[in-house]
């Protein structure tokens, strides 16, 4: 079996995965830098890891499994590698939620306590600060409680906040969290309508694209916040803009947008209350060791037959 990686792993990271393919088999482990070299290599690859092309795949017929490196797949799947039932694909879900949730929380915390302001002032020399809200006994409204949604709720313990859920797959309620409801527009309005802070943990779809449009940003309090660290196009940016600047809620943290790097016109830069980050809430000191001891560990269940962890649904997107 040839096993394919496209990804910028350390010489004696590939030297590890080789090790792992030749004890469980014999196995070819081939490392490439290029499009141009997966392509080369390709024909009798029956397991890509990193990277994965519509070209690559196209020239794969005995592609069976692929590991991402990505938690988000709307950019990865592609409608040929949807259709290739043959073809599993597993991402690296809840991998990175630790410090995606740290990431949702300092954004959080620099709108509450006004540290974006005091930080505009300090270059100034100027002796002043911004807004003084106190989180303890608000009430945080997850739309998603996988992963990042998880560990974004356990942060808020810290705060004594209520937690309220709504989640498409989950049932099983932490004991931490006061309401899990299933994914739907009545419960999701409820949600809005109903906590002092909104956070998406959820992936983009089908269903989630511009989910928090002008009708779900009018049922939000006035003094809420709204979070984003996850997917840029959740949220409806033009809409947002204008609540913002209508003072429909009292701010938002993203760190992802619809089009990104955003582009300098765009009006998102001028909206009042808003923090920008520019796509790193999944960024750590630890990523590089995280994803290589992931997809080992995910590469030696295959190896042994077994199913890897983290298996997409290719049609409904997570």
């Amino acid at each position: 079996m040839k096993i394919l990686i496209q990804y910028p792993f350390t010489p004696e990271q590939i030297d590890a995965f080789s090790a792992l393919a030749e004890e469980q088999g014999n196995h070819q482990v081939v490392h490439v830098e290029s499009d141009e070299e997966a392509i080369a290599q390709a024909a009798d690859a029956e397991v890509l890891l990193g990277w994965f092309k519509p070209a690559v795949c196209a020239a794969a017929p005995n592609l069976r499994w692929i590991q991402s490196f990505s938690t988000g797949m709307e950019k990865f799947l592609f409608p040929e590698i949807i259709e290739r039932d043959e073809v599993k694909i597993s991402n690296v879900a809840g991998l990175y939620a630790s410090q995606g949730a740290e990431h949702a929380w300092a954004l959080l915390l620099s709108l509450t306590r006004g540290i974006h302001t005091s930080w505009d002032n300090m270059k100034q020399k100027k002796w002043g600060g911004g807004s003084n809200i106190e989180l303890a006994g608000m009430t945080l409204g997850l739309i998603g409680l996988g992963g990042f949604g998880l560990h974004m709720a356990r942060r808020a313990q810290g705060y004594d906040m209520t937690i309220l859920a709504i989640d498409p797959v989950r049932t099983a309620k932490p004991d931490y969290v006061a309401e899990l409801k299933p994914f739907n527009r009545a419960n999701l309005h409820d949600l809005l309508r109903r906590a002092d802070v909104v956070m998406t943990a959820c992936p983009l779809t089908e269903e989630t694209y511009h989910l928090i449009g002008a009708e779900e940003l009018a049922r939000m309090k006035p003094m809420a916040y709204l979070i984003n660290v996850t997917r840029g196009g959740i949220i409806d940016e033009p809409a947002l803009i204008n609540a913002l600047q209508n003072g429909q809620i009292a701010g938002a943290g993203l760190d992802v947008v619809e089009k990104e790097p955003l582009s300098p016109d765009n009006p998102l830069w001028e909206a009042p209350n808003l923090l920008l980050t520019p796509h790193r809430a999944g960024a750590s000191q630890h990523r590089p060791r995280l994803v290589f001891e992931y997809f080992l560990q995910n590469l030696e269940r295959y190896l042994q037959g077994e199913t890897p962890i983290a298996i997409v649904d290719k049609r409904k997107g997570y």
